[in-house]
C-alpha cells in the first residue's frame, strides 16, 4: 500500500496542478489523485474537467517529471436530478473524464451517486442511477478504463444497505469502489463491515477520518459539521486525528487483498501544507512497507494550494 494525495475541489484545492505538484512532491508524496469535477475553467482552481486531452497530459508528464504517478481521477459530479437535460449533461461529463484518463494512461475513475432531490422517491432514484452507470460502465469498457463509486454519506449511495442495492439493482460486477471509511459513523455503521462485505471491489482508498460529538448547531449551519440526530454530530478529521481505528482499517483492507493508495483528503478548513505533511506522517506510521527514511515535512517557504 501506498499513501497520496487528493487534488481536487473536494480534497487539497490548488490553484495550478504545477505548482501543487513540485509542493507535495517536495513534502515527500509519491502519488497523487486530481479532480476533474467542474466543466468550466476557474483561474483560482485547478481542475482536470474543462482540460482538453493534450493540456491534460502536460499536467500528467509534469506530475511524472516529479516523481509523482497518478493513482486516480476523481468525477464527482451528481447523477440524480429532476431534469434529464442534467442528468445527460452530468453522463456526458463524466464520459469526457474517462476520455482524458485513458489519454493520460490513469487507470480508475471514480464518481458519486448524488443526492435524492426533494420530493423523489429513493425508487426512482435508484432507477435513475441504475441507468447512469449501465451507460457508463459500458463506456468505461469501451475506452479501456475503471470506473468506480464512492459511497458518500449524505448521498443516497452512501452506506452499506444502499450501496449493496446499487450493485443488486445493477446486475454489474465491473463497478468498483473508492473507498472513504469516514462517511461510516454518520451511519454508526463500521467501515470494517463495509470492508467484509465490498472489499474484493475496493480499488483505491480515500484516507480521512471522522470525529463525533455533541450537536452544535453554529457549525451545523456553517457546514462544518452535520447533524446525526440523536443529538449527535458528525465531522471530517485528518486521518488519525478521529475516530477511526486505522491499524485495523489497513488490516481489513490487506485481507482482502487490497494494496492500492490511500490519497488523504482533508477536513473542511485544513486544506493546507502543514495537514498534508501531517497526514502523510501518519500514514507511514501505520502504512506497511513503507519508507520512512526521510520523513515528510513543510517546505519552508511553500507555494500556495489556496484555501479550502
Amino acid at each position: 500500500m501506498d499513501a497520496g494525495i487528493l487534488l481536487s475541489v473536494t480534497g487539497f484545492r490548488a490553484k495550478n496542478f504545477f505548482d501543487a505538484g513540485k509542493t507535495v512532491s517536495t513534502i515527500g508524496y509519491t502519488h497523487v489523485e486530481l479532480g476533474a469535477c467542474r466543466a468550466v475553467r476557474d483561474p483560482n482552481l485547478a481542475d482536470l474537467g474543462p482540460f482538453s486531452n493534450f493540456e491534460a497530459e502536460e499536467v500528467v508528464l509534469a506530475m511524472r517529471d516529479l516523481g509523482l504517478q497518478l493513482s486516480a481521477i476523481e468525477c464527482h459530479v451528481e447523477y440524480i436530478a429532476k431534469d434529464t437535460a442534467d442528468i445527460v449533461k452530468a453522463a456526458t461529463h463524466t464520459m469526457r473524464v474517462m476520455d482524458i484518463a485513458k489519454h493520460v494512461d490513469v487507470a480508475f475513475v471514480h464518481t458519486v451517486s448524488g443526492r435524492l432531490p426533494e420530493g423523489m422517491s429513493p425508487d426512482d432514484g435508484y432507477r435513475a442511477i441504475v441507468a447512469v452507470y449501465t451507460d457508463l460502465l459500458r463506456y468505461a469498457e469501451k475506452v479501456g478504463v475503471k470506473l468506480g463509486i464512492q459511497p458518500v454519506f449524505i448521498y443516497l449511495v452512501g452506506n452499506i444497505a444502499s450501496t449493496q442495492r446499487l450493485f443488486d439493482e445493477l446486475g454489474r460486477d465491473d463497478l468498483l469502489i473508492n473507498f472513504d471509511p469516514s462517511a461510516f459513523p454518520y451511519h454508526r455503521e463500521s467501515p470494517i463491515d463495509f470492508i467484509k462485505r465490498f472489499g474484493d471491489k475496493i480499488v483505491h482508498v480515500l484516507a480521512r477520518d471522522a470525529v463525533v460529538g455533541p450537536l452544535n448547531q453554529d457549525e451545523v449551519a456553517r457546514l462544518d459539521a452535520f447533524d446525526m440526530g440523536g443529538g449527535e454530530q458528525f465531522k471530517f478529521a485528518l486521518p488519525g486525528e478521529g475516530i477511526l481505528e486505522w491499524p485495523e482499517i489497513i488490516g481489513a483492507l490487506k485481507d482482502a487483498g487490497f494494496d492500492g493508495v490511500l490519497s488523504v483528503g482533508p477536513p473542511r478548513g485544513t486544506s493546507n501544507l502543514e495537514a498534508a505533511a501531517t497526514a502523510l506522517r501518519f500514514l507511514r506510521q501505520h502504512l506497511p512497507d513503507t519508507d520512512e527514511a526521510a520523513p515528510p515535512e513543510t517546505p519552508e517557504t511553500p507555494l500556495d494550494l489556496g484555501p479550502f
